[in-house]
């Protein structure tokens, strides 16, 4: 039996420990990692090979479909399951926007599990989502200004640009255009990756 590795990504850990039982009968010699969101996914297994990642489409922070940019970037070989507990969440056009392989319904049976699962783990090597950001030359050269540093330090906290705003007394157009150029600068596409990138290079503070 072949053998793969799957990362199952979902807040609720009873959940994804009945899921995991279930796949470790489905597919014994396999590895299941768990994270409970987009951004503990990439900071606990982002140097690890997945061959295929259950995304629950209700997450904190990050939502799933947000984030399935950020996953196809740290996980390029993985296909990617949605997994919501309402299939109105779902339309056959996200498959093509998002890169995503499937859907699951979360009442869906043992055998519709594994079937989906089989499907997406025979199906050629996944889409590969197209960069917002980090394009040739969008790149900073020089290092960041103060007040970016300042925005970027918030942006480690999850706050939002509105919020941001006001604990700098700044308007919130401006805090927007001090994030666009913070993600070009750390050539990333999304706020999630400008934290990881700044947290690699040393770049966010340790206290508020």
């Amino acid at each position: 039996m072949q053998h793969y590795r799957l990362l199952l990504i979902d807040d609720h850990t009873l959940f994804r420990t009945g899921l995991r039982l279930l796949l470790g009968d489905t597919l014994p010699t396999s590895d299941i990692l768990e994270a409970g969101s987009v951004m503990e996914a990439v900071e606990q297994h982002g140097r690890t090979a997945i061959d295929l990642i259950l995304l629950d489409l209700q997450l904190p922070g990050l939502s799933g479909l947000e984030g399935t940019q950020v996953l196809h970037r740290h996980f390029p070989a993985a296909r990617i399951i949605v997994v919501s507990g309402t299939t109105e969440a779902w339309t056959p056009e996200m498959a093509t926007r998002y890169g995503v392989s499937g859907f699951l319904s979360k009442s869906a049976t043992p055998e519709q599990i594994e079937a989906s699962i089989a499907q997406s783990l025979q199906a050629p090597p996944p889409y590969s989502a197209p960069r917002t950001a980090g394009r040739p030359g969008s790149g900073s050269p020089g290092p960041l200004t103060p007040r970016q540093l300042e925005v970027l330090h918030h942006l480690g906290l999850g706050r939002s640009n509105k919020v941001i705003a006001r604990h700098l007394g700044l308007a919130e157009n401006t805090v927007r255009v001090h994030v666009a150029a913070i993600l070009a600068h750390l050539n990333v596409a999304s706020r999630i990756e400008a934290v990881l990138e700044a947290q690699r290079r040393g770049l966010l503070r340790q206290t508020p």
